[in-house]
């Protein structure tokens, strides 16, 4: 009898009722948490204040696990974000305001004819101070706020206002890495490396496989040019592999958006990208982000998908170093962490079938002799 072989797990399709435990209504909401005793907040050269460690601090270690103080739509706009920020309590509303602006007023002028339809005759005298305010209140959303994804891979994104991690400046060689974990509704912070006393902590506010000239582009909408090692002193070899690593993975994230079967040649190129991705992603530094997660975890699927029993520790390998990486980026309570742990159990059934049909074959063999 052949052991039929377990559902192959998709980790960058799978669905959140799939695989989180059932809600109980016993169960506390984790409370939104900085870790102070980690690190403080000073004023920088020329970066505004930044956060700095003011212990060791390890690998994997969550510094940040804060709750939003206010959350829009994507589409949303300067009249919902005013009329937002104005329904915050006296606290909340303060911290709003103390954080920095930096983006420069939008071209877009529509919304001031809709202040204007709504605002009372008797403001007119102060309608300029009026729109001034609504102006700053759009420039400090815009660069405080962060990419908020839903449980619900399908459903619109939103974008938060988060203070703490608002204060994190940005480097192309981060050593925290920050998401939204919509599985406990906070914005989490973790330690990519270990980090030392006095060391800044730094996230990316972008996707640093780009090159220099590409990432530099990017942050003007923050109106500062980066300072980090990566950005002050690149290399033509160093921007090909960004380069290289950039193309790839767009090619990894093509292959996994189509549906349906795809052939065995098409698997083993796109498994042939995933291991060219992997060992320039080391090569670069950049093997403690999530981003070589999301590899391993492609090049588990389509090595599952090959089926050839030679690679199969190789794949159960691969899918450990994923569920090591979520778990230092974005930690254990993270759907990415929880659907990486399902991958690797399917690996293993796998593995474990195969074993089984090897057991099974030899045994109907010794009995035909």
């Amino acid at each position: 009898m052949t052991v039929p072989d377990p559902p192959i797990v998709d980790i960058s399709t799978l669905s959140l009722a799939e695989i989180l435990p059932k809600p109980d209504s016993n169960v506390t909401k984790i409370p939104s948490y900085t870790r102070r005793d980690l690190y403080e907040e000073r004023q920088t050269p020329e970066a505004g204040i930044g956060a700095f460690a003011t212990k060791d601090i390890p690998s994997g270690t969550r510094i940040f696990c804060e709750e939003g103080i206010l959350m829009l739509p994507d589409e949303a706009g300067q009249v919902e974000l005013y009329n937002a920020v104005k329904a915050l309590d006296g606290a909340r509303e303060k911290m709003f305001w103390e954080l920095a602006a930096s983006t420069k007023p939008s071209k877009n002028v529509e919304w001031i004819d809709e202040v204007r339809q709504i605002c009372d005759e008797d403001i007119s005298s102060t309608f300029n101070d009026l729109i001034a305010s609504y102006e700053q209140a759009w420039s400090i959303y815009e660069t405080n706020r962060f990419t908020c994804k839903p449980l619900d891979n399908d459903a619109e994104k939103s974008l938060g206002i988060f203070p703490q991690s608002a204060r994190l400046n940005h480097s192309c060689s981060p050593n925290v890495f920050h998401r939204y974990n919509p599985v406990i509704d906070r914005l989490t912070v973790h330690a990519l490396r270990d980090i030392k006393v006095g060391e800044e902590l730094l996230t990316s506010y972008i996707d640093i496989c780009h090159p220099t000239a590409v990432r530099r582009h990017i942050l003007k909408h923050w109106g500062f040019r980066c300072r980090c090692s990566a950005c002050d002193s690149p290399d033509d070899d160093e921007d090909y592999r960004r380069k290289k690593i950039e193309d790839l993975f767009a090619k990894i994230n093509k292959r996994r958006a189509k549906k349906g079967k795809i052939s065995e040649k098409d698997c083993r190129r796109s498994l042939g990208n995933v291991v060219k991705c992997i060992r320039l992603l080391k090569k670069e530094g950049m093997e403690e982000t999530d981003t070589l997660g999301l590899v391993y975890a492609e090049g588990v699927r389509l090595g599952m998908m090959i089926g050839d029993e030679d690679e199969q520790e190789s794949m159960v390998e691969w899918a450990e170093k994923a569920v090591e990486v979520e778990r230092k980026c974005l930690g254990e309570d993270s759907k990415e962490f929880i659907a990486a742990v399902h991958l690797l159990e399917s690996v293993r059934n796998k593995n474990k079938s195969n074993d089984n049909d090897v057991d099974v074959d030899v045994s109907t063999k010794a009995e035909r002799s």
